[in-house]
């Protein structure tokens, strides 16, 4: 054990979603990741999440859970927290899924629902 997380897991070439564990469908568009992409379904259930707090059960059948505290970084993005305006440090929700040990913020949700829209308006 070298202390570094276990690399996703392959299903005949494609990688599985890193909130809800299901391997791409095909034509389906993902966002990458460091850890290995996140689907459509998950960011859209994301958003969800971190705009109400609500708990959600993925379509893999992980739980989607809204992070508050401190600590547990963004694996998109590496952040906890936002800067305002005038330089105060804000927590930024995240939503995390402990099955997978996967965490993502809710600016890197949101740009991830634009990339995807706009893919799929150009395709």
């Amino acid at each position: 054990m070298t202390g570094f997380p276990a690399p996703p897991r392959r299903e005949a070439g494609t990688m599985r979603c890193r909130f809800c564990d299901t391997p791409p469908a095909a034509g389906e568009r993902r966002i990458p990741g460091p850890s290995g992409p996140i689907c459509a379904r998950c960011v859209e259930a994301g958003l969800g999440v971190v705009r109400d707090g609500r708990a959600r059960t993925s379509r893999g059948g992980t739980d989607l859970e809204r992070l508050r505290s401190p600590g547990t970084p963004c694996e998109f993005c590496d952040r906890t927290d936002r800067r305002t305006f005038f330089g105060f440090h804000r927590t930024l929700p995240r939503m995390r899924c402990p099955q997978t040990n996967a965490t993502i913020c809710d600016d890197c949700l949101d740009r991830g629902g634009t990339l995807l829209n706009q893919a799929l308006r150009h395709a």
